[in-house]
């Protein structure tokens, strides 16, 4: 999820596990307004975040490769490729979740899982390089991180949690990396996950992005904090293709 036009509105990429093709939709709120292709992803590395990491107001491409740990950065201006810079390599056992910026300082973050103690940790980032990695809370057997956004609004990104055998959700609210109470959001129907968190109406809060693999449906559920507000269905992916992450 990221801005890649600059018009205020948050867009979805999706891939073809296939041909490891990218594309860019262009949403305005729920509604399709038009695609473009973006770059091709090589062979073992998966992309986990969209943020502009060097500052230039365009959405990057934040890749991560499982086997060897290593991090990229594939600078993007709207959906054509820049260049390409190494990041981090992980530790052992640790996968990259996600991006966000965790402390204000306006840099992107990087959080971290380890499945084996589920484990998280946040490493602050200038541009590329590794400033801190203090460890944060460990999440809950059967839960996933599936995104961080400030859902309270307190200048704190806060951890969204799902549950995808109980279709529950849950918000950690955060202090950096130190949680400091939960509440259960609404939970999603059977068939349907919750992958993503951003302001699609541009009310200032953020929202719920929903996804039927079967169907290949979005939804978007608007929220105020964990209370649900109203839903709506977004475009539907073309076989074949599908979010990243799912």
């Amino acid at each position: 999820m990221a801005d890649f036009n600059g018009d205020g509105h948050p867009d979805l990429v999706i891939r073809n596990a296939d041909t490891r093709q990218t594309k860019i939709w262009y949403l305005d709120n729920n509604v399709f307004m038009g695609s473009a292709d973006g770059p091709t992803l090589a062979p073992g590395w998966d992309l986990r975040g969209v943020t502009a990491l060097s500052h230039d107001s365009h959405p990057d491409y934040v890749l991560f490769n499982p086997g060897t740990r290593q991090t990229a950065v594939r600078h993007l201006s709207a959906p054509t490729f820049g260049n390409s810079v190494s990041g981090p390599t992980l530790p052992g056992g640790w996968t990259l979740a996600t991006i966000a910026d965790s402390n204000g300082d306006g840099n992107p973050a990087y959080v971290l899982y380890k499945a084996s103690t589920q484990q998280t940790a946040i490493w602050y980032l200038h541009n590329n390089l590794l400033i801190s990695s203090p460890l944060g809370p460990a999440i809950p057997a059967s839960w996933d991180l599936v995104g961080v956004a400030d859902f309270n609004r307190d200048g704190h990104p806060d951890y969204l949690l799902f549950n995808s055998i109980t279709g529950q959700i849950r918000i950690w609210y955060l202090s950096g990396p130190t949680l400091i109470r939960s509440v259960n959001g609404p939970t999603v129907p059977s068939g349907w996950a919750l992958v993503a968190t951003a302001d699609f109406n541009g009310d200032g809060k953020s929202d719920y992005l929903l996804y039927n693999a079967e169907t290949r449906q979005t939804a978007i559920w608007y929220m105020n904090d964990n209370s649900f507000i109203n839903g709506a269905f977004g475009p539907t992916l073309p076989a074949g293709w599908s979010l990243i992450g799912q």
